[in-house]
């Protein structure tokens, strides 16, 4: 809802596709997906800008480790900070801090894989390697079909003041925790 309040480019450039795509006699569906690179994109760019756990789900050693030269004593509680690994500027380039979903797509328009760095996810938001988020896939097909039919049926716009100007928006200055506030 940020991301398309904030930046009404992108939020039209979904809806024109999912009009192309789908049309007005229906709603968008699962089957759907393949054929909506730029709301896909849209969807792993939101993961990326703004994860739902900046810090990850905490892990603890279960046993005492060693990792480039740094002592992990067993039962150190471990955070990886997907935050700032979603904002690695070798990985996402210079304008890693900004929302920009065509980062995501392919030179045809296509979505593309990720980052290897990121397991070809385009993010890191469910994590890594062998403890990677065993529900990624249903938590990416629910935002998939919300996503999508809230933007083909809908239009998010900012609050506007008694004068009809819209209010300001900061995306900057958010209290942004995810669901672990």
């Amino acid at each position: 809802m940020l991301a398309m309040i904030a930046f009404p480019y992108t939020q039209r450039k979904a809806q024109a596709e999912l009009d192309t795509v789908v049309g007005r006699d229906r709603m968008p569906t699962l089957a759907d997906a393949p054929s909506l690179p730029y709301v896909g994109a849209v969807i792993k760019e939101t993961l990326r800008w703004r994860p739902v756990l900046p810090l990850g789900v905490p892990h603890a050693a279960t046993e005492d480790d060693w990792y480039e030269g740094m002592f992990i004593p067993k039962g150190t509680i471990c955070l990886a900070n997907s935050w700032h690994c979603n904002r690695d500027r070798a990985v996402f380039g210079d304008d890693a801090d900004d929302f920009r979903p065509e980062r995501h797509l392919d030179e045809d328009g296509g979505l593309s894989s990720g980052p290897l760095e990121t397991n070809q996810a385009g993010h890191v938001s469910f994590g890594f390697g062998r403890r990677i988020c065993v529900g990624k896939d249903l938590a990416q097909d629910s935002l998939f079909i919300n996503i999508a039919r809230i933007l083909w049926a809908a239009t998010l716009e900012r609050v506007r003041d008694e004068n009809g100007k819209y209010v300001p928006l900061d995306t900057d200055t958010l209290v942004d925790a995810g669901i672990i506030t």
